[in-house]
């Protein structure tokens, strides 16, 4: 019964633990995951007219402010994203032609979108201005929301 074909491999064990990581966050509560874009049309297609703004969050694995900022963006999507704003990461490596369409030339850098437009810009701002931005767009969108009720 038990074998080595039957024990987990290393990498399937070190999966699941980045994977409890992700999904407890580092205070161990449990957190949303904020989405990784797949294509440009992908992360167009999350700003539809009527729909939740998007907070993108502009990325590049070897930048260590981005990794440096990553934990506050955990926060903030704990506190922010659902019904009210919607959180997506861009690699600008994996996603070049994102980063141009977006007039992205340095990273971490950050925009809000809504119906298909930006509406916000920040780069490299501190922890305190990205929350307040956030919380911003998700704000205003839950009162448009209640408005139209």
């Amino acid at each position: 019964a038990f074998g080595p074909s039957r024990l987990p491999s290393y990498a399937s064990i070190a999966f699941m633990i980045r994977l409890q990581t992700v999904a407890l966050g580092k205070q161990g509560r449990l957190m949303r995951c904020i989405s990784h874009a797949a294509s440009l049309d992908a992360l167009k297609s999350l700003s539809a007219v009527k729909a939740q703004p998007v907070f993108v969050f502009f990325t590049a694995s070897w930048c260590q402010p981005c990794r440096d900022t990553t934990p506050h963006l955990e926060d903030i999507s704990s506190k922010f994203e659902g019904p009210f704003l919607k959180m997506a990461q861009v690699d600008v490596n994996d996603l070049p032609d994102a980063a141009r369409e977006f007039g992205v030339d340095s990273v971490p850098y950050f925009v809000v979108l809504r119906d298909g437009h930006v509406v916000e810009r920040l780069a490299g701002h501190s922890p305190k201005d990205i929350a307040d931005v956030a919380e911003k767009h998700a704000v205003a969108f839950q009162k448009l929301q209640e408005e139209s009720r």
